[in-house]
């Protein structure tokens, strides 16, 4: 069986990256034997410098062992901690491939001096795979960094056996609360509805100033920091709609396990999510920032349980493909490649 070493952020922390790789850790077994080290954790400076270092020592000892090295890696110093990995481990002549989340990292690189760039751009020619999130995230890769062998593996999920039609109208909103997820938005969006409904937001962020707002609208919200996978699902089991505005996103996780639970997307067509949800087909789209046309989104849905109803089943149907155990199949062909070629 193929030995992947793994590398990245604790699976312990907060977002994406981190539910992807306790995804994988949890399902891999059967195509790989996994073994996780961890670069990075929030906290003091000296803490994740620390970390950094005794993880890289740990890289350094385990290559040998190893079949292929899989660093997740988003943007700024996530970049560079993998980037140093990535060069180690062509050191020792084993394959790469590096696992791409990072909403924000165009915007960044793009705004890197030029010898930044040039390092940053041939670092990641250095990958024998780069795996991104989306169509649009490949041709991106591929034009502004010079990479050829870029593949779009989306994000996997663990998807319910069973979808359950829970009565009322309530709306969820899930991720990091402040101007980049649009967490404002939802709030005055749902303050200009025809009628009172059940609004449930969690995640980090700026919490107590969208609680602060969400009183002054006079929006009836539960607001509650970030909750945990078990949790999760219990909410949105028993709810309708998943609402995220975001101004830039990847392919965000929390949309794919609403959906997985036949939960309504209305979200903004930024990052991949264009890809994955086609407005009145699956789920409704509307621009970033337009709280006027989030409020008629959400309105139409609640007018019409007809509308509804289609597009959760519709919902449901588009996210089965990336369900945990196609994914590890994926991926596991594309480890056994770089392994026997």
């Amino acid at each position: 069986m193929i030995r992947v070493l793994m590398v990245g952020s604790a699976p312990t922390e907060r977002g994406g990256m981190a539910t992807v790789t306790n995804l994988l850790l949890r399902h891999g077994s059967g195509v790989a034997q996994i073994r996780m080290i961890t670069t990075h954790k929030e906290g003091p400076a000296a803490t994740r410098l620390r970390l950094w270092l005794t993880g890289t020592l740990q890289v350094v000892k385990s290559l040998r062992y190893a079949d292929v090295l899989h660093a997740h890696v988003s943007e700024r110093g996530s970049v560079i901690r993998k980037g140093v990995l990535v060069w180690i481990a062509k050191a020792f002549r084993k394959p790469v491939v590096l696992h791409c989340h990072g909403a924000e990292f165009v915007d960044w690189y793009r705004g890197l001096p030029g010898l930044a760039k040039r390092l940053i751009a041939l670092t990641f020619r250095q990958a024998d795979l780069v795996a991104v999130l989306g169509s649009s995230w490949r041709t991106t890769y591929m034009d502004l960094l010079g990479v050829k062998r870029v593949v779009n593996l989306g994000n996997p999920i663990e998807l319910p056996r069973t979808v359950s039609a829970a009565p009322g109208f309530k709306i969820v909103f899930l991720g990091r609360f402040g101007e980049r997820k649009g967490s404002a938005d939802v709030l005055s969006a749902v303050a200009g509805l025809s009628a009172p409904v059940e609004l449930v937001m969690a995640g980090d962020g700026e919490v107590a100033e969208t609680k602060a707002l969400a009183a002054r609208l006079g929006v009836n919200a539960r607001i509650r920091t970030w909750i945990s996978p078990e949790e999760r699902d219990v909410l949105l089991s028993s709810a309708h709609v998943f609402v995220l505005p975001s101004r830039d996103e990847g392919l965000p996780m929390a949309m794919l396990e609403a959906m997985g639970h036949g939960l309504v997307p209305v979200v903004t067509p930024v990052g991949s999510i264009g890809e994955v949800v086609k407005d009145r087909e699956n789920g409704l789209l509307v621009k970033a920032g337009d709280v006027g046309g989030l409020t008629r989104a959400l309105q139409s849905l609640l007018d019409d349980p007809g509308l509804r109803a289609r597009l959760a089943k519709a919902a449901r149907s588009t996210v089965e493909p990336y369900e945990i155990s196609r994914y590890m199949q994926i991926l596991g062909r594309h480890w056994e490649r770089l392994v026997t070629s």
